[in-house]
C-alpha cells in the first residue's frame, strides 16, 4: 500500500470518521428529516418532563431538571429554586405559550421555569429574547417566581448571561443517557425512540464533520487527488483495491471519503452567485468559515430592499441564502439585524409571524430560529443530503443546483413565490399597483 495511503488510514480523524460515518445505525429523525427542528426537540423534551407521559420513567427526569438547574443557579451565585412537589398533580408542562418553548409550571409553590432551545451554540442575541419572555411571564402570573433557562449545544455553563441560567445539550444528554443505561426506560419500543434520539442530539457538541473533516482533506490532498483519478477510471472497487489485505475493513470508508471530497463548496457558491447576477439578483452578501468548509451566499433584490424599508428594516434584513459544505446544500430565507436600530421592527416582525405563520398548514418548514450574531431562521429546505452529494461528481452538483434554482425561483407554487408574497402583502400600501407591486406616481 502506498505510504501516503497508509497515513491517511493511520490518521486518528480518518479513524473517526470511519466510525462515525459508517457505522451509523438507521435513525428515524434522519429519515424523516427532523433531526434539525427546535419544534421536534422541544417535543421530545417537554414529553420527558412530564411526570405521567408515555415515556414510564415517571418524574425522574423532571427531577434531574429542576436540580441541575439549581446547580447551575448557585455555581452562578444565584438563589436556588424552592423545595417543589414533582408529582404529575402539581406539574404542568406547555408547549409554545407565549412564544417560549418550554414552560414549567409548579401549581402549589407558584413558579415556573421558562425553557427557550436552541439547536446551536449560545449567543448574546439570545439574552433579549430570553429576557422578553421572561418579562412577559411575569405580567401574566403575578405573584409566581420565573426562571429562565437557555439550552443550547455550547458546553454547559459555558457562557454567562446575568438573570438566565445557560444549560447545555451535553448534560441533558449525559442525563438521559443514564437511564436508558439503568434501564429505566422498560418498554422496548420507547428505549429504541430514546436511543435514536440520543444519536442525534450528540452529534450537535460533539459532530463528526466541520473542522476535523475540513482539515482531514487539505492535509491528505495529494493521496486524495490520485484517487479521484483512480475513482473516475475504475469506480470505487478501484479504490477499494487499493487498500492493503490486512486493513480490508478500511476500504468502504475510504471510498466514501473519496466521493465526498469530490464537492467544492466555495466553488458551488460561485456559480451560483454568478447565476443570481445573471437574474439581476445582483445584492449579494458572502460570509464562510473555511476551517468548517462551509460558505454561505445571502441574496435580494429591488423589491425584496422595499418591502424590507417600508417594514422599517434595512434593505438588506430580509434575504434568501444558500448553504454550501461538502456534506449539504440548503436554501432559506432570513432575517439579519445589520444596525442596532433595526431591532425593534424585526423583533415586532418576528412576534408577527409567529403569530400569523406564513403556511399554517407546514409549520415544519419555518423553524422560526435565532441562529446567533443576528441572523434569525425563517425558512430552510435541504437540496441535497450528505448520501445524495456523495454519490455525484462536483459538475453534476453545479448542474443541479442551478436546474432547482431555477424551478425553484419561476414556479408560481413554490416556496419562493409564497414567502415572497407573504412579505409583499405586508409591505402592502393601499397606493400600490397590484399588477407590478411597484409604488404609483402619486405615492413615490
Amino acid at each position: 500500500m502506498d505510504g501516503d495511503l497508509r497515513t491517511l488510514i493511520d490518521d486518528p480523524r480518518f479513524r473517526e470518521y470511519h466510525r462515525a460515518h459508517l457505522q451509523r445505525e438507521f435513525n428515524t429523525f434522519d429519515v424523516l428529516r427532523y433531526a434539525d427542528y427546535e419544534i421536534r426537540h422541544s417535543n421530545v423534551l417537554a414529553w420527558l418532563l412530564r411526570p405521567a407521559d408515555t415515556h414510564g420513567i415517571g418524574e425522574r427526569f423532571l427531577e434531574w431538571f429542576v436540580k441541575h438547574v439549581n446547580e447551575r443557579r448557585a455555581a452562578e451565585n444565584v438563589e436556588p429554586l424552592p423545595a417543589t412537589d414533582l408529582g404529575a398533580t402539581n406539574v404542568s408542562v406547555w408547549r409554545e405559550r407565549d412564544y417560549v418553548d418550554i414552560t414549567v409550571l409548579f401549581q402549589a409553590e407558584r413558579w415556573l421555569i421558562a425553557i427557550e432551545n436552541k439547536v446551536g451554540p449560545a449567543s448574546s442575541d439570545h439574552v433579549e429574547q430570553v429576557s422578553g419572555y421572561e418579562r412577559k411571564l411575569r405580567g401574566q402570573y403575578e405573584g409566581h417566581s420565573v426562571a429562565s433557562v437557555l439550552l443550547t449545544t455550547s458546553p454547559d455553563g459555558s457562557v454567562d448571561f446575568p438573570g438566565i441560567v445557560h444549560v447545555g445539550w451535553d448534560a441533558v444528554h449525559t442525563a438521559i443517557r443514564s437511564f436508558l443505561d439503568d434501564g429505566r426506560f422498560h418498554s422496548s419500543s420507547v428505549g429504541a425512540f430514546v436511543r435514536q434520539y440520543l444519536d442525534l442530539v450528540e452529534r450537535w457538541f460533539r459532530p463528526a464533520g466541520g473542522e476535523v473533516f475540513t482539515a482531514l482533506l487539505n492535509d491528505h490532498r495529494s493521496i486524495l487527488k490520485a484517487m479521484r483519478r483512480v475513482l473516475e477510471k475504475d469506480g470505487e472497487d478501484g479504490v477499494r483495491g487499493m487498500v492493503s489485505e490486512d486493513r480490508p475493513e478500511y476500504g468502504d470508508s475510504l471510498a466514501r471519503l473519496v466521493k465526498e471530497s469530490r464537492q467544492s463548496p466555495k466553488e458551488l457558491r460561485r456559480t451560483v452567485a454568478e447565476h443570481l447576477k445573471a437574474r439581476g439578483r445582483a445584492k449579494l452578501h458572502f460570509t464562510q468559515n473555511p476551517r468548517s468548509g462551509v460558505y454561505w451566499l445571502n441574496w435580494s433584490d429591488a423589491g425584496l430592499a422595499d418591502v424590507a424599508r417600508r417594514l422599517g428594516c434595512g434593505d438588506f434584513s430580509l434575504s434568501w441564502g444558500m448553504t454550501f459544505a461538502h456534506h449539504r446544500v440548503d436554501a432559506g430565507f432570513w432575517l439579519y439585524q445589520t444596525e442596532p436600530e433595526e431591532q425593534d421592527p424585526l423583533d415586532r416582525l418576528k412576534r408577527f409571524m409567529q403569530a400569523t405563520p406564513i403556511n399554517r398548514h407546514k409549520p415544519d418548514q419555518y423553524p422560526m430560529r435565532d441562529s446567533g450574531y443576528g441572523w434569525y431562521w425563517v425558512y430552510d429546505h435541504e437540496i441535497f443530503s450528505k448520501d445524495e452529494l456523495s454519490d455525484m461528481s462536483k459538475h453534476e452538483v453545479k448542474d443541479k443546483v442551478i436546474r432547482w434554482l431555477v424551478d425553484f425561483m419561476d414556479s408560481s407554487d413554490s416556496e419562493y413565490r409564497r414567502i415572497d408574497d407573504y412579505f409583499r402583502c405586508l409591505a402592502f400600501r393601499s397606493d400600490d399597483s397590484a399588477s407590478t407591486g411597484e409604488s404609483s406616481a402619486s405615492g413615490s
